[in-house]
């Protein structure tokens, strides 16, 4: 696996690289080293990498930490809603004390 570093720019430059396709919402141009394409968010929720007919998964992660690293906000998948976070349970115990002599 590479340990380079992604840079996205988000906006229209996606439309070098690929055609637009219906079962993704283009975001703009990914670059990793030496090897350019459009930025992809896929129905699933999945980011990929696309050069004309080619789809290539990006692992979502190193997308969103490098859209928060550039842009300042990570555009989160619109596929699955955030689930309500559960109440906390704080449960308090009693101490034992010794009676001292």
């Amino acid at each position: 696996m590479s340990t380079t570093a992604f840079r996205i720019h988000i906006g229209p430059r996606w439309a070098a690289f690929a055609q637009a396709r219906p079962d993704a919402t283009m975001l703009g141009t990914v670059q990793r080293g030496m090897q350019i394409g459009a930025l992809a968010l896929l129905s699933d929720g999945r980011y990929a990498q696309v050069n004309g007919d080619v789809v290539e998964v990006l692992n979502a992660s190193r997308v969103r930490h490098a859209m928060r690293s550039q842009h300042g906000t990570a555009l989160a998948p619109q596929s699955a809603p955030a689930a309500p976070a559960a109440p906390v349970v704080v449960t308090i115990k009693k101490r034992r004390r010794l009676a001292g002599p």
